[in-house]
């Protein structure tokens, strides 16, 4: 078990693509600016581990690994620990853009519900309702903006 601990924490996570690209960098700023980055939070810093290579690193999982009401549409009013039925991880979304390459037809969010980054982004609700509302009222071409971002990753 151990090894394989081991093994998981030294993964490399996928680098982000397109970052010279507009619509991507266009993207990047609606996400900041529909508060995405509340919760998904683009940069951490690790601190003291065992393993010296993962020591005080700048990591950028776009979470903040806390739990969050999401509301009722996401409910599964099934208790976890100390999370209630409303409440979720802040999913980190590196490597989000490689989903549909690495098994295609899967879904998004915990349970695979949402078809698309579109429709994930629609079931938020709760904490995130304001981002979600934010998405909603953007034009296509925004939406599409931060979509391509968020496959930039």
């Amino acid at each position: 078990m151990e090894l394989a601990t081991i093994y998981v924490q030294t993964l490399g996570v996928p680098g982000r693509t397109a970052l010279n690209d507009p619509q991507v960098q266009r993207g990047e700023r609606l996400f900041a600016e529909a508060n995405c980055a509340a919760c998904h939070v683009s940069e951490l810093r690790t601190g003291s581990h065992e393993i010296p290579a993962l020591v005080n690193q700048t990591i950028h999982p776009y979470t903040d690994l806390l739990l969050h009401d999401m509301g009722p549409s996401l409910a599964d009013h099934r208790p976890d620990f100390q999370a209630n039925g409303n409440e979720w991880r802040t999913m980190p979304l590196w490597g989000v853009g490689l989903v549909q390459t690495v098994l295609p037809y899967s879904g998004y969010l915990h349970d695979g519900r949402a078809r698309s980054l579109e429709e994930a982004i629609l079931w938020h609700g709760g904490e995130a309702e304001a981002a979600q509302v934010a998405f909603q009222q953007m034009s296509a071409d925004d939406r599409a903006a931060l979509v391509a971002f968020l496959k930039s990753l």
